[in-house]
């Protein structure tokens, strides 16, 4: 993409912003070298890793570890035969090593809940050996350690006791000279590497020795003590040997680096990509930015959406919203209204976001918001007067509108500023119109403001172009910032002149030498956008009153289904009761006459038994003729039962329709299943009734013919939290089926909401099954973002 439209765009201070958020120079200059990604499903996948991430830094996640080196040059020293790496070097090869090793476990941990994210780590690249091999030579702080070999022990340990020796004779000296006053310093100095004494010059000759230096001014003389000589060579002769052990063993080390030196780009690579990814991840936790929808077409819905710099910019203050809405007949959209009332904004606004989307970043937007993909995006914006070239103002404008044709076509966005402005107008009219023809012939998305009342009425007349509008407070006299699709927006030039200070008087005056006929529009576009107005506020109190008709409507759908089922329970209850009774005095009847029978005849106990049977025949009776005077009762009601009408089948509490009656014997339409049973089983329900009540089928345990046989459900609530997407998806999948199965019409998803996945899934599993009429999260008291309720069809 042209750099000069990113910079117009301020994409590069979005860019350079989320570079500085990275952990690494390396992520940084990956993230401001990044190209727009323009096949679809490579810029999904990436855009699905990053939302991963920014869900994962919003739940207050960690990384394991907060620093990255950058280690392009050491990688690239490499390639240099006989070259070593010094020990800050192995440092920062081993935190190579270790942020791969750690991030690998860390996205290993968590895969459950960032699977994508875990795909991409898996690619890095483990070698333990080299990291414990690097660490085994080196400490924490980067120095080499004294077991880095046998030699090297060794010569520690000697320039330790050498350094004790000369240490204390230096120390004998020094007492010596203090109290003989030849002292000029009282300390030891190094002077050419050497240890000396600072003498008084003239006690040089007191002490026997070698002339190391003089001070500035002459007056102290620097003498080594001849009786540290040899020590003090000893000394350098043990130094030289310490360092060049060093260099040999930094040596050895280095040539097992670079062994590896390909896999160890190849993790520098996938570290820098993540590291670019982490920076855009802050940046979309900072301006609450989502994944929106990206379609292959051309329609572009913005919903909410803010320009992320004047989030940014603006942290403690309110930053309005811009709502644009595009469709795919919509080619050119025309924006005027007020100077100074938010048209540049809401243009660059609009191309900055599909700037960025382009760039792999998530946008600060609704998620309802729609986005295509274009293939480039072109704009004209600002004062680019040449004095150089002899270029004025509208010269350079259709110089860069030139250039814009030159490489427009159908995949491609153009922007342009206050079209064919600073002409006659008239004439700047007629080109804009001829500009935007062109444009339209080869079906470019554009964008334009104007102030040119011409190209208003065409943006009227013209299919495929549409007017749009920046609000204006009449009230305050001042640009609310809001955009209004529909209408052509008025200049308020006057109203302006007001604010500004003028008087009264030359207003009155300047409006005054205006045409009557432009006076006249201004007033009707006035007019239509107070209408316009007045009809968005009613539409929206609409809305609202609907919404709260609809969550009114779904509670008491509830609560009707809650006292259906108790009826019905109650009612199967109490059927149960005196089944149970009935049989239980059967049982009874039976156990006397087993008594009778093998008892001896007794008089007594043949009385007292038939005594006993008299009661429990009664009770039997009793139960036998309420239980048949309630199947008589039903019957009676379920004869008039006919193909169409609308059942409840009693022993389960579906609802149906019934397709065709065989005597006593009824097919029952249950969404896709018939099912067979006796009339005896039915009874007649209203449309509403039938639509309204929540219904759990509990089989009886009376005997009925089934076709087909259904699983009852405990709850019109589905609890899928705690399980994976796919886990979730198919337990909802089931939920809707059975649902639909026993004509239930709302219920509610609990998912939680968490990293928002489960909400996203349970959204795409709604939107693709047939059977949801629709759905939405729940509101403030009703559980919010972790629950859905659902309405089935």
């Amino acid at each position: 993409m042209n750099p000069t439209t990113l910079k117009k765009l301020e994409f590069d201070k979005v860019a350079h912003y989320a570079a500085q958020l990275c952990l690494s120079a390396m992520g940084r200059d990956q993230l401001l070298a990044a190209t727009p990604q323009r096949e679809r499903q490579a810029l999904v996948a990436e855009l699905e890793r990053l939302l991963e991430l920014r869900n994962l830094l919003q739940e207050g996640i960690a990384l394991p570890f907060s620093y990255m080196p950058d280690t392009r040059p050491l990688l690239k020293k490499l390639e240099l035969l006989g070259s070593y790496l010094e020990t800050e070097e192995l440092q920062d090869i081993y935190h190579l090593l270790f942020s791969s090793v750690q991030l690998r476990k860390f996205m290993a941990l968590n895969r459950e809940v960032y699977p994508l994210l875990n795909d991409f780590t898996q690619q890095l690249w483990l070698e333990s050996a080299l990291q414990a091999g690097i660490r085994r030579i080196i400490d924490e702080q980067g120095r080499v350690r004294d077991s880095a070999s046998d030699a090297l022990l060794m010569i520690r340990g000697e320039l330790l006791s050498s350094r004790e020796l000369i240490r204390r004779r230096m120390e004998r000296l020094l007492r010596r000279s203090q109290e003989s006053g030849w002292l000029m310093e009282e300390r030891v100095a190094v002077k050419n590497g050497r240890l000396t004494l600072g003498l008084k010059v003239e006690y040089k000759y007191k002490i026997a020795g070698y002339i190391q230096d003089y001070s500035g001014s002459g007056q102290t003389v620097f003498i080594e003590p001849a009786e540290t000589l040899e020590i003090s060579n000893r000394i350098q002769d043990l130094e030289i040997s310490e360092r060049r052990e060093v260099e040999r063993i930094l040596k050895e080390m280095t040539e097992e680096i670079r062994q590896e030196r390909h896999n160890l780009q190849h993790n520098e690579t996938l570290l820098a990509a993540f590291d670019a990814l982490y920076g855009r991840a802050r940046f979309a936790v900072e301006t609450h930015a989502v994944l929106p929808s990206i379609t292959e077409g051309q329609a572009l819905r913005i919903v909410k959406g803010y320009h992320p710099w004047l989030l940014i910019s603006h942290r403690h203050k309110e930053v309005q919203p811009l709502d644009l809405i595009l469709d795919e007949e919509d080619r050119v959209l025309v924006i005027s209204g007020p100077n100074a009332g938010g048209k540049s904004v809401a243009m660059k606004s609009a191309g900055l976001l599909c700037c960025m989307l382009l760039h792999g970043y998530l946008l600060p937007c609704s998620e309802s918001s729609v986005f295509p993909l274009f293939r480039d995006i072109f704009i004209e914006i600002g004062d680019d007067q040449s004095i150089e070239n002899d270029l004025s103002t509208f010269s350079s404008h259709l110089g860069a509108i030139k250039t814009i044709l030159d490489g427009a076509g159908s995949r491609d966005l153009v922007l342009i500023d206050e079209l064919c402005a600073g002409t006659d107008v008239e004439e700047g009219g007629a080109i804009a119109r001829a500009v935007i023809e062109e444009l339209l012939s080869r079906s470019t998305k554009t964008i334009v403001t104007t102030h040119l009342g011409e190209l208003k009425a065409y943006a009227h007349e013209r299919k495929g172009v549409v007017n749009g509008a920046m609000e204006f407070d009449r009230a305050e006299l001042q640009p609310t910032f809001r955009f209004v699709k529909g209408l052509p927006g008025n200049s308020f030039a006057f109203a302006m002149m007001k604010r500004m200070g003028f008087s009264g008087k030359m207003v009155e005056r300047a409006s005054s030498f205006m045409l009557h006929e432009r006076i006249g529009l201004d007033r009707m576009l006035d007019d239509l956008s107070r209408l316009f107005e007045e009809n968005r506020t009613l539409k929206q109190q609409l809305e609202a009153d609907k919404a709260d008709f609809e969550k009114r409507d779904f509670s008491l759908r509830q609560a009707e289904g809650v006292f259906e089922q108790k009826r019905r329970n109650a009612k199967l209850g109490a059927s149960r009761e005196l089944q149970k009774e009935l049989e239980q005095a059967r049982q009874e009847i039976r156990e006397i006459l087993q008594e009778v029978k093998a008892a001896p005849t007794d008089e007594k106990i043949v009385q007292v038994a038939r005594k006993k049977l008299g009661i429990k025949k009664q009770q039997a009776e009793k139960s036998e003729s309420l239980l048949r005077a309630r199947a008589e009762a039903a019957a009676k009601v379920d004869r008039t039962i006919r193909a169409g009408d609308l059942v409840s089948i009693l022993d389960t509490n579906t609802s149906g329709e019934v397709e065709s009656v065989h005597g006593e014997s009824v097919v029952v339409l249950c969404g896709h299943f018939r099912l067979t049973t006796s009339l005896k089983n039915l009874e007649k329900t209203s449309k509403t009734q039938a639509k309204k009540s929540l219904r759990q089928p509990e089989l009886r345990q009376q005997k009925s013919s089934w076709s087909a046989m259904t699983s009852g459900i405990d709850s019109t609530k589905l609890d899928v939290r705690g399980l994976t997407a796919d886990e979730a998806t198919l337990k909802i999948e089931r939920f809707l089926d059975t649902m639909r199965l026993n004509r239930i019409y709302a219920a509610m998803i609990l998912h939680g909401k968490g990293t928002g996945s489960l909400r996203k899934r349970t959204a795409e599993c709604l939107q693709q099954h047939p059977a949801v009429k629709g759905f939405r999260l729940g509101e403030w008291g009703e559980g919010g973002d972790g629950v859905t309720f659902v309405e089935l069809a």
